[in-house]
């Protein structure tokens, strides 16, 4: 009786699937970038010896609270705004402490239930109203 001739069993070369799996790892790992959050940009005075004290009457109060409204205005009276027309009532504002002979100061205070969003959007209201003196309240 005649027997069949065994068939042999292709194996698959893996020997060097670990170094190409280690270039293209590097390979990725090079020409891939990492993108990073910039941030806010705030430029923050040198710390003085002497503190002059600030005049109330240039500060301009901007609030946002829990319920995401927006009110502004000088201490008392505040008046509830979108955030929209930030920009509008600050340069309005500015212009009639201006007339004082002061300038202005905005504190925005923020509650902790605001969105975060909003709060970036009235930061950039202010800083589209040309006002470089902001005090970030809590």
């Amino acid at each position: 009786m005649l027997n069949k001739p065994e068939k042999k069993k292709e194996d698959i070369n893996a020997s060097s699937m670990a170094d190409i799996t280690f270039l293209l790892l590097v390979f990725f790992l090079v020409t891939t970038t990492v993108s990073s959050d910039k941030g806010i940009k705030f430029v923050l005075p040198q710390k003085a010896d002497d503190v002059t004290p600030t005049k109330i009457k240039g500060v301009v109060n901007v609030f946002l609270n829990d319920d995401n409204q927006v009110l502004i205005g000088k201490k008392g009276k505040e008046e509830e705004v979108s955030i929209q027309q930030v920009k509008s009532k600050l340069m309005l504002l500015d212009r009639e402490i201006a007339s004082q002979g002061d300038s202005i100061i905005v504190s925005i205070k923020v509650t902790s239930g605001s969105l975060y969003k909003n709060y970036v959007e009235i930061l950039d209201q202010v800083k589209s109203a040309k006002i470089d003196r902001i005090s970030l309240a809590q």
